[in-house]
């Protein structure tokens, strides 16, 4: 999904969940798992285990 795309849907499901919240509706909480290491192919898990310790610091 080229990134125009996805900042659009992101977008407009932000602004969807405002109109609800406005109109007093109940919102769903969607979360979606990631999956680091598939996620960044080109980096090693040992790279992104380092990554991540900084990261956290």
């Amino acid at each position: 999904m080229p990134a125009d795309a996805e900042l659009n849907s992101v977008l407009i499901r932000r602004q969807e969940i405002n109109d609800a919240l406005d109109n007093g509706h109940e919102i769903k909480v969607n979360y979606r798992v990631v999956n680091v290491y598939t996620e960044f192919h080109e980096f090693s898990r040992k790279e992104i285990k380092q990554y991540e310790s900084t990261f956290k610091k």
